[in-house]
């Protein structure tokens, strides 16, 4: 039954203008500050400890900007993974140094886009795929209908998805030598093989796959994401070099240029990004969690 409704949230959704949608997805916000929902907890853990020299005023104000924002991303979905593909991507009204992947390209460079969770991270990834040949790490949902419906949402532009195993990772060393693209989420936490690096001046864990990908296979990494445009006008897709060349750093420097580059980017619109997620839970030895 849940799977029944589920489906049928996203069907919906999917039918409905943008503007409509991003009005139920901020009275979703508004409802989950309301209740005083753990999301909303979430948030201001993160919003005290990341925008310190905020007022508490203002981290009130971004706090609700983020829940509205996250609501927008709940109910945006079906028309990320049910829509006509080539209807959803029309939803792109602009793209920002898109040349540098074929400049990349040109180089005899494959393409790393790091695509942190951040605006419509989705979106991104169908344009992507639609554009170029490109390869993404996919974890298995455990529900087998839910884990076809993502599949399947995720590949009907071109996607080729791999498993969060040593298998996925030797076809995206395969994909990056073929300077092909390859697309990451540079803000996921790892279960493992990670490191503490600072994000905005934290203790983050935070994954090495990234930058040991750039290292093996000389690439060149993007920060890539489709920012949300006032007035649910649609999405402005962005491309950004990395503010170092990553595939030239040794591991630690190439993490933390990294996590500088993804907070660099998030500065931009903060409110755009993933905040109601525990991305602090693990903390170093003695350290204790901000939740």
């Amino acid at each position: 039954m849940k799977f029944i409704i589920f489906k049928l949230i996203l069907v919906i959704t999917a039918l409905l203008p943008l503007n409509f949608v991003h009005f139920l997805g901020k009275i979703i916000g508004k409802l989950t500050w309301i209740t005083n929902s753990r999301i909303r907890h979430i948030t201001e853990k993160n919003i005290k400890h990341c925008f310190p020299e905020l007022s508490a005023q203002q981290q009130t104000k971004l706090t609700q900007e983020i829940l509205n924002e996250t609501g927008k991303v709940i109910l945006e979905t079906g028309k990320m993974w049910q829509q006509n593909a080539q209807q959803t991507l029309t939803l792109i009204k602009e793209c920002e140094n898109e040349h540098l992947i074929k400049q990349a390209q040109q180089q005899g460079r494959g393409v790393i886009l790091a695509i942190p969770h951040y605006g419509s991270w989705e979106l991104a990834g169908l344009y992507c795929a639609k554009h170029y040949t490109m390869t993404s790490m996919y974890a298995p949902q455990i529900d087998q209908r839910t884990n076809t419906l993502v599949k399947q949402a995720r590949q009907r532009t071109g996607a080729k998805l791999v498993p969060t195993n040593i298998h996925g990772i030797r076809a995206m060393i395969k994909a990056l030598k073929q300077t092909e693209l390859v697309a990451i989420l540079p803000d996921q936490s790892p279960d493992e093989n990670g490191i503490f690096i600072p994000f905005f001046k934290q203790p983050c864990y935070t994954m090495t796959l990234l930058p040991k990908l750039a290292k093996k296979t000389n690439a060149v990494v993007l920060f890539t994401y489709a920012q949300r445009l006032d007035n649910s006008r649609g999405f402005k897709l962005i491309f950004r070099q990395a503010s170092e060349d990553l595939a030239s750093l040794d591991l630690e420097q190439a993490a933390i240029q990294m996590n500088m580059d993804v907070e660099k980017l998030i500065r931009e619109n903060p409110h755009q990004y993933q905040w109601t997620y525990k991305r602090f839970k693990k903390q170093p030895e003695g350290c204790k969690s901000i939740y």
